[in-house]
């Protein structure tokens, strides 16, 4: 709730910013001409003044007197909230509507259009607004250059605004995918060690074995692991060894001393976060496939962390004649390395290998 409403303050005072933006720049361009149009040198007449007001030539050079400022003043500010009105329509219509969903010929054909309208308001506001029959007017030119700044800009400024847009949402839509997908990961992993560990206590049941209810009781911390604990985005390193040490004391109830099992750590901090369950699979995997028709099994469990780089390793015993499978093999495996290239890419390395008869998992994870 608190994220989601720093979000909310975030868009309210950035969409502030850019009406305040708006406005600013549009007051400013409109009373341009009240900052352009003086009386210039002393003198004040249209020659001293260097503006585009003067009289044509060979009409002569007449002394402007104050209301022929005002007027030619008045007739830019006219022309200039007639080329804002050309922006925003360009800007929040002819783009988004003719540009981006039909084609450049309709859209360069309403450029054309609106160039026409400009031109002729630009002739109506001149004839309209006259000084004692003489009309100041501008260059046509000008009106072009001007017209074509404001269709540049505001064309330039909608198309980079769609594409921020564009990104951000596709950003979003990446996340919210990655999301989704991590959360559907996460749940695949309880149904698939509660498969395992529902196998072991139907043989514990069948052999009516003593067993059977300290490794239920063991279970049941470990699902309020599952369900609860792991319900966060990360716990800390001490729960997830906590977690394994777990696991293994509930396998070590169901084969005794039939499988030799060691599990040494070491760790500077207990309170380094890391993804819940991740480490799990390797340690099910070696359970497996590292006991059954193998002579003396053995499975060997190192985790040591400092500067919150994590070392892990896992190895178990195979024989040639047992039944192997590839490294990338079951559901456990395959779902981990996805999830270590969701939640670590570049900051993990992964391998797997056997030698001399031990399968061995080597991961390398930087923690933060």
């Amino acid at each position: 709730m608190i994220s989601s409403a720093a979000d909310l303050k975030g868009q309210v005072v950035n969409r502030f910013m850019v009406i305040a933006l708006h406005v600013i720049a549009t007051g400013t361009f409109i009373f341009i001409p009240w900052m352009l149009f003086g009386p210039g040198l002393p003198g004040g007449n249209a020659a001293s003044t260097g503006n585009f007001g003067d009289p044509p030539p060979g009409e002569g050079m007449t002394e402007m007197n104050i209301t022929d400022i005002q007027t030619m003043r008045l007739q830019s500010v006219v022309f200039n909230i007639v080329l804002i009105c050309f922006f925003y329509v360009n800007m929040y219509v002819l783009v988004p509507q003719v540009l981006t969903k039909k084609s450049w010929i309709y859209y360069a054909a309403a450029i054309v259009m609106c160039f026409v309208i400009m031109l002729g308001l630009n002739e109506a506001i001149e004839h309209f607004m006259t000084i004692d029959g003489y009309r100041p007017g501008r260059p046509v030119y000008f009106s072009i250059i001007n017209f074509l700044l404001v269709f540049g800009l505001s064309t330039a400024l909608r198309l980079t605004s769609d594409r921020v847009k564009f990104e951000r949402d596709r950003k979003e839509r990446e996340t919210e995918n990655l999301k989704s997908e991590l959360a559907l990961l996460r749940s695949q992993v309880s149904p698939h060690f509660m498969f395992n560990i529902l196998n072991n206590l139907v043989s514990l049941a069948r052999k009516k074995s003593d067993q059977l209810e300290p490794i239920i009781i063991q279970l049941s911390h470990l699902m309020r692991y599952m369900l609860y604990d792991s319900g966060e985005k990360r716990v800390s390193l001490k729960e997830e060894i906590d977690y394994l040490k777990s696991y293994i004391e509930l396998q070590k109830l169901r084969f005794g001393n039939d499988v030799g099992v060691q599990f040494d750590r070491s760790i500077s901090r207990s309170d380094i976060p890391i993804e819940p369950m991740l480490l799990i699979p390797f340690v099910e995997n070696a359970f497996k496939h590292g006991i059954g028709m193998i002579r003396d099994p053995q499975i060997m469990i190192n985790l040591s962390a400092e500067n919150n780089i994590l070392h892990f390793t896992v190895k178990n015993k195979f024989t040639e004649t047992a039944e192997t499978k590839d490294a990338s093999s079951g559901i456990g495996i395959q779902n981990v390395r996805r999830r270590l290239d969701l939640l670590y890419r570049d900051m993990h390395e992964l391998t797997i290998y056997e030698a001399d008869r031990w399968f061995v998992v080597e991961l390398k994870l930087i923690l933060k």
